[in-house]
């Protein structure tokens, strides 16, 4: 039941988010679109090829740059959910299409039209002043009018400039974000989209790939083609969340239903002896596991749309969701989620099934106890290739030739645990000898007892220990897998930075004005803004393809490419060059990162060329090559000739670095001071992790949803090793009574129980500390250079404390009703055997 609670509640949201669309809003009042990612090359000559055609009445560019209000305290006003804050021309105010419900079109630079949500948000009106940080930082506005659309923008923020000013705002050499058309009244939509591709096509040629024609619901996917759809961010997360429950549910299903077939060998070996095949007893228990799934279901889907709706409301109340993002509870998800449960349950019960009915009737019934299997020769076999495909994997990574990240971590615990549980018995019985010489010194009578029974039962150790390792490695690992990652990314800057102060964004980006007023202040040395530009990297020098002319026989990356004033960098960045020189940077040559360079086969003195996104195509010469690009870049390109190319034209970052001599605290208040001109932007020290508040808003968001996945899954296993536990301990009746037949008291029995519940979570834990040590250590090594990661030690602890006092209490608790059963007391188990 609990298992279905889980993967219902996943399969609700996916299924949520597959239904879900995200309607056009700037966009939706246009036929079909013409949208760039980013930018529409030669925007003119399609504008009028597009209104030459016979179906369409108009086409309208639409031209969009950064533009983020601030409050009256001050603070950037932040779209909702993540989205864009916008400038744009109020010519394309058709497309929404925008009307004014309060004044008139901006008539001058300084006036501006507010969408409705951002004037309800600043509190504003016509007639009414607001600030408005741009490019070239803050500036004053009237309010000269309000306008809204048919439907409210729910995901972004809308600030119309006259024709001159929003081009002025823009500073870009293709400032146009998209086309809209509008057809005529009897047009046909799917005719006039399919136009349209001819036209674009007759235009651009093969050079048209970077465009995107949209109509109806590709709207809104060209419209907000780098911000991730709720359904997106929905899938990404939760897609994670149910394939790490299925796999816990899995686990811990396999698990009970081994254990509660394994009581009942005894019931099994009577059957047997009465000429009941091996067939009987497999279809025997598959149908009770079938009707045990039947009945979890009438329990486990309705509570696994209870919890999806209480999931729904975290993740909106955290702004993972767009409030306007509703929960759909189709036939598909819960029919789905029953139906791999039960092929999920039936596989168990035919492993368990299967072992249980090989046991020799005779065997049975002679031993006063149900008997320890014996693993199979492929079973070990199938767990020690596991074990070493897997430590294959992480010396990969350890040694950089597999990335640790991208849920590489995570993989490799889930690979882990499917080792641990082929060998969990041969595991526990190695760890129940080892303990049996130190426990029986220090405790001669309960410990030492403890411990034999655990070596004598080591697959009921293996049943309690296998959810427990699995809950304490996935914790483990997804607490401290970011943990190293930060880690990593702060040293690597500390090795990359010379500068003395770091200016960091609380919004979208830092206009570039900030970087050249703070270059001009007393006392700095030097000063530079860090932007991204999208690009791709090629030799110049590639052999074209006559078969096919867009492609070359040479190498292509996808690089991470950052701009910078050339003539800043060598006393901004230390980058560790190992050939030529950042003093040799200019307005035509670039330095590479060891990877790029290799991945492209140049060094110094040779000719890069980098396809930009806008369709535009620059070469530059390899002035340097430097080794320390983890958590930078690839390339590292002059911000003369590179700039105009970035899809958004602010800073990420602003390097500065005092003179010698200076006063550098003189210098920080300088920049404090710049900083209010320039809303968003925070000074800090050098060595500080380089963060924009999007970023940072976004890992709370993922830290928000990591957090609600381990305590389910930990609430989850917490409840399977008490289930586990009192299974097990239930049906030893019949020893606790021979042990008091013995002469034992009651207490000596408890305290031989905990005992044992003591030592099945030591070996959970240091079984846990192996899985989480043999991912941790590689990726640790691989992006610090150390062996000792970086620990959550705090939530560790606390989760460490919390299984030994669950396994302690349940075992108590169960051994005390346990005993005072009819069968487990001295004279129930005397008048059974007379």
């Amino acid at each position: 039941m609990l298992a279905l609670v889980m993967t219902t509640a996943c399969a609700v949201l996916l299924e949520s988010g597959a239904r879900a669309g995200a309607p056009a809003e700037r966009y939706a009042g246009t036929d079909v679109v013409v949208a760039g990612q980013p930018f529409v090359p030669r925007a003119g000559e399609l504008r009028a090829a597009l209104e030459r055609l016979p179906s369409v009445e108009r086409a309208v560019s639409e031209l969009s740059f950064p533009s983020t209000a601030v409050d009256g305290s001050g603070r950037l006003v932040e779209a909702p959910w993540d989205g864009p804050s916008l400038g744009h021309s109020w010519e394309s105010a058709v497309l929404g299409p925008f009307t004014l419900r309060q004044g008139r079109a901006p008539d001058g630079d300084s006036e501006v039209v507010l969408d409705g949500s951002l004037a309800g948000r600043l509190g504003a009106g016509v007639g009414d002043t607001v600030r408005i940080a741009g490019l070239d930082g803050l500036r004053p506005y009237r309010v000269s009018g309000v306008a809204d659309t048919r439907r409210q923008l729910e995901r972004q923020y809308a600030v119309f400039h006259t024709s001159r000013e929003a081009e002025r705002l823009a500073d870009s050499d293709q400032p146009v974000r998209a086309v809209g058309v509008l057809g005529r009244k009897a047009a046909d939509t799917e005719a006039l989209r399919r136009e349209v591709e001819k036209a674009v096509a007759a235009l651009y040629g093969d050079s048209a790939g970077g465009l995107v024609v949209a109509s109806g619901g590709g709207r809104a996917e060209a419209e907000f083609w780098d911000v991730p759809s709720p359904a997106t961010v929905l899938s990404s997360l939760v897609g994670t969340f149910g394939v790490l429950s299925l796999f816990v549910a899995g686990f811990v299903v396999s698990g009970t239903l081994t254990l509660a077939v394994a009581g009942r060998l005894t019931e099994i070996g009577l059957l047997r002896a009465v000429a009941a095949t091996k067939g009987q007893i497999r279809r025997m228990i598959a149908v009770e596991v079938l009707l045990v799934t039947v009945a979890a279901a009438l329990l486990g889907v309705p509570g696994g749309v209870g919890v999806a709706v209480l999931l729904h409301r975290v993740l909106v109340d955290g702004e993972v969701l767009p409030g306007s993002f509703a929960l759909s509870v189709g036939p598909v998800a819960p029919w789905a989620t029953v139906g791999l449960a039960a092929v999920v349950a039936q596989l168990a019960a035919f492993a368990a099934a299967r072992r249980a009915s090989r046991v020799r009737p005779v065997e049975v019934l002679r031993e006063s106890a149900a008997p320890a299997p014996r693993l199979g020769r492929r079973r070990v076999l199938l767990g020690v290739g596991v074990f070493a495909g897997a430590g294959g994997c992480l010396g990969a990574v350890a040694t950089g030739r597999l990335d640790g990240g991208g849920g590489t971590a995570e993989s490799m615990v889930l690979v882990l645990m499917i080792g641990v549980a082929l060998l969990a018995p041969v595991i526990c019985r190695v760890a129940g000898a080892l303990f049996l010489a130190p426990v029986t010194w220090l405790l001669p009578r309960d410990g030492a007892l403890a411990v034999r029974n655990l070596l004598r039962q080591n697959a009921r150790l293996a049943a309690g220990v296998t959810p427990l390792v699995l809950a304490l490695s996935l914790t483990g690992t997804l607490l401290c897998v970011p943990l190293i990652a930060s880690q990593g990314a702060r040293q690597a800057e500390r090795e990359r930075l010379l500068a003395d102060h770091v200016v960091s964004s609380a919004g979208p980006g830092i206009a570039p004005g900030y970087a050249e007023r703070a270059a001009r202040l007393p006392g700095v040395a030097a000063a530079s803004g860090q932007l991204s530009v999208d690009g791709e990297l090629s030799r110049a020098d590639a052999v074209r393809n006559d078969a096919d002319p867009g492609e070359d026989d040479a190498a292509v990356i996808g690089g991470s490419l950052v701009t910078m004033q050339a003539e800043a960098v060598p006393g901004l960045l230390d980058l560790g060059v190992r050939a030529g020189s950042l003093a040799r940077l200019g307005d035509s040559s670039m330095a590479l990162g060891d990877g790029a360079a290799h991945s492209l086969g140049v060094t110094v003195g040779d000719r890069v060329r980098v396809n930009w996104d806008d369709g535009g195509r620059d070469t530059y010469r390899v002035a340097a090559v430097y080794s320390r690009d983890r958590d930078f870049a690839d390339a590292l390109l002059p911000r003369a000739s590179a700039a105009r190319h970035a899809a958004t034209p602010l800073d990420d970052t602003v390097l500065v670095r005092t003179a010698p001599g200076a006063d550098r605290s003189a210098v920080e208040r300088e920049l404090k001071a710049l900083a209010a001109e320039f809303p968003g932007a925070r000074t800090g020290d050098g060595a500080a992790e380089s963060q924009t508040a999007g970023q940072a808003k976004s890992g709370a968001a993922a830290d928000l949803f990591v957090l609600l996945l381990l305590a389910m899954i930990n609430v989850f296993t917490a409840i399977a090793v008490v289930n586990t536990l009192s299974m097990a301990t239930a049906g030893r009746r019949r020893e606790f009574a021979l042990l008091r037949l013995a002469g034992a008291q009651s207490a000596q029995v408890l305290r031989m129980l905990a005992w044992e519940a003591a030592l099945t979570c030591v070996v959970a834990l240091l079984l846990a500390t192996g899985v989480c040590a043999s991912v941790l250590v590689p990726l640790s090594i691989a992006v610090t250079g150390s062996a000792v990661p970086a620990l959550a030690g705090g939530p560790l602890a606390a989760l460490a404390l919390g299984a030994v006092v669950v396994a302690v209490a349940t075992v108590t608790v169960a051994g005390r009703l346990a005993m005072r059963s009819a069968a487990a007391t001295p004279g129930g188990l005397a008048r059974a055997v007379s």
